[in-house]
């Protein structure tokens, strides 16, 4: 076996030895005739196109001379006929250095004749055109110039005539030298041939050794192209390759198929409790019994991970509905035994009819994930039926195109601050400057895109950390940047309850802090009374760690949560932002006059500042300075306006007086 594969590898060496030889030597011989002839055509081409360019030169001398002359002999001004009758005599130029280049190129017996009889030509028409011309100059009667023209005329038509003969004959001479050139070619490809058939017999010896050992590598490559190398179902490449021949079969004869897309649930617990080798052998035995229970027209693939796809042949969205319960249950009810332990696991199915409408495999395949997507947000282990107008599966889609934008934006920093100044409510108060500091996006094609178009898909796919950290650590750049001017604002930032238990987010503000000149005291962090209760232990945390440093925080929307006052006491904040909704009610109602006096007041007492948040019109303002809230903050004063256009001595930037009289 192994003297077989030893003498097989030797004639395999040996023949492409022959085969490359033969190949070079053809190349060889085709790059030498190719170059000749390639050389051969360059000249003809080069020589040819000068005599017909020079042809042409002459002609058009000629032509413009005829009507040169034609008109000096309707042009009645005496000036006018002067100049044209230099320019008239300024083709004789063109045309003799045409001739010249014509003469002093290799001619042959016909070219030769025919530049006899132009020069013959020419010494008669030019004396008949300068008499012409002349005539023309001198005024004579109209009948003597009128048959010098004839004359004139007469001859140039002979000297056209003579000139389109020999641009023909240039052409002829052209085409006789191209059909030379196609004979050479032409044997030339004989000779190709003839090795290339020596070669292709050498080759043809060779694939006979070899055929039967690359089919059968081919065949493996197929299989594990189109297959999961761990469950031996096709993969998500083949599966798609199904999808779209069966959107084609219901395109074209109107049946209906159908698509599920399963994610198992609780998988993460086998590969994390017993590692990846249990995690595998859980899939290659789910896999079987899966198979089992599907009709031998249907495909059950791997599409990743712990991600199934199964497609059903002519199979109706309800009886779809039944088998992927069917799979669900079956998975529930699957029990994997390792090390002496049982797991159990469940599985999200989505669901989407193939129909003759679904013309994009990808829309199909989307669709489905995105219904298996809403079955896990559901509870997990249950069942989505979607069609691709569902409003969820739109909303899901919208958000997640909407976290590829926000992605891309952190990536390319196309993020950037606003400010909207938080002011003193009564002008006796000697209180500090202060702004909040707001974000917008900036879209790919340079528009901006407010908060409420981004900030929720950000929180509900955990981006509002990576958005946080972008927007303290420009903060900071900016007064760092101008930390020589006096009187900086205090700057209130939010941060999402995501950034409350982000260990990396509180060590980036503390290396910042400590490398930059800002003073922490300039920094007020605002957080939501909602994100302080749900993560209430990491927001204390994060809280007291940064008070540490010498930061304040501010409770926003207070008075929003259920048991606000309960965890006041345990939260070590210096200021109580009012809930918006009691403030904006406040002059038309008692109950939110009633609210926001309670919050001020207990926010007084335990020796915390307040502001009032959604300040829109006078009649608010001064409800609010009634009550005795500290700071106020709204449309009604200032809008957002962008940080890197604020002039630090604007009044508007930093003081409330003028802000307040600047807004009403």
């Amino acid at each position: 076996m192994s003297l077989a594969g030893d003498n097989t590898k030797t004639i395999i060496s040996l023949g492409f030895g022959a085969v490359l030889a033969l190949m070079f030597m053809l190349v060889f011989i085709a790059l030498e005739q190719m170059q000749a002839l390639n050389n051969s055509i360059s000249s003809l081409v080069e020589e040819t196109n000068a005599k017909t360019a020079a042809a042409n030169t002459m002609r058009d001398a000629i032509r413009l001379r005829a009507i040169s002359l034609k008109t000096m002999r309707l042009t009645a001004d005496p000036f006018e006929r002067d100049e044209e009758h230099l320019r008239f005599l300024g083709y004789a130029g063109p045309y003799s250095r045409a001739r010249e280049l014509l003469i002093s190129k290799k001619m042959d017996a016909r070219e030769i004749k025919i530049h006899r009889k132009l020069s013959e030509f020419a010494l008669r028409a030019q004396p008949d055109n300068e008499y012409a011309a002349e005539l023309l100059l001198k005024g004579v009667p109209e009948k003597e110039i009128d048959a010098a023209m004839q004359v004139a005329a007469a001859s140039q038509v002979q000297l056209l005539k003579l000139l389109d003969e020999l641009v023909n004959l240039e052409q002829e001479n052209a085409e006789t030298a191209i059909d030379m050139s196609a004979a050479h070619y032409q044997e030339t490809r004989h000779k190709m041939f003839a090795l290339a058939v020596i070669a292709l017999l050498f080759a043809i010896v060779i694939a006979w050794l070899v055929i039967h050992r690359i089919a059968e590598k081919n065949r493996r490559i197929s299989y594990q192209a189109s297959h999961d190398v761990l469950t031996g179902l096709i993969n998500r490449r083949e599966f798609e390759r199904h999808l779209e021949y069966l959107i084609g079969l219901a395109t074209s004869d109107g049946r209906e198929h159908a698509l599920l897309y399963m994610d198992l649930d609780r998988f993460k617990i086998i590969n994390d409790s017993c590692g990846h080798l249990a995690g595998d052998e859980f899939l290659r035995q789910l896999a079987i019994v899966m198979k089992s229970k599907l009709r031998k027209s249907d495909i059950l693939a791997r599409l990743g991970g712990d991600e199934f796809g199964i497609l059903l042949m002519d199979c109706p969205l309800g009886k779809a509905a039944d088998i992927g319960e069917e799979l669900r249950s079956t998975v529930e009810d699957f029990h994997f035994f390792w090390d002496g332990r049982t797991f159990t696991a469940g599985a999200s199915v989505g669901i989407v009819a193939v129909r003759s409408d679904e013309m994009n495999p990808a829309a199909v395949l989307s669709t489905a994930d995105t219904a298996c997507y809403m079955a896990k947000e559901a509870g997990r282990n249950r069942v989505n039926i979607a069609a691709t107008n569902d409003k969820d599966i739109i909303r899901h889609r919208g958000e997640v195109n909407t976290i590829s934008r926000i992605k891309d934006a952190l990536e390319q920093d196309r993020f950037c601050l606003y400010y909207q100044p938080v002011v003193p409510v009564r002008q006796e108060q000697s209180l500090s400057p202060r702004v909040e500091i707001l974000v917008r996006m900036i879209a790919a094609d340079g528009t901006l895109v407010q908060p409420g178009s981004f900030i929720p898909s950000a929180e509900r796919y955990n981006l509002m950390a990576a958005i946080d950290h972008w927007v303290v650590l420009h903060a900071i750049d900016w007064l760092e940047a101008r930390r020589s001017d006096a009187g900086l604002p205090v700057f209130m930032i939010n941060l999402s309850g995501q950034s409350l238990s982000d260990g990396p987010l509180l060590n980036s503000i503390v290396d910042k802090l400590s490398a930059s000149a800002v003073s922490p005291g300039q920094l007020c962090f605002e957080i939501t009374e909602t994100a302080a209760v749900s993560n209430l232990s990491s927001a204390i945390e994060f809280m007291e760690a940064m008070k540490d440093l010498g930061c304040q925080f501010a409770l926003d929307d207070f008075g929003s949560g259920l048991s606000s006052f309960t965890y006041l006491k345990r939260l070590p904040v210096d200021y109580l932002k009012i809930d918006g909704s009691f403030v904006r009610e406040i002059a038309d109602d008692l109950i939110s006059r009633a609210m926001v006096k309670s919050i001020n007041d207990i926010g007084h007492v335990m020796g915390k500042q307040t502001i009032a948040e959604f300040v829109e019109n006078p009649a608010i303002l001064e409800q609010v300075r009634m009550l005795g809230v500290d700071y106020a903050q709204g449309y009604g004063i200032a809008r957002p306006q962008p940080l890197d256009d604020a002039v630090i001595s604007d009044p508007a930037f930093l003081h409330s007086e003028a802000g307040q009289r600047r807004a009403w």
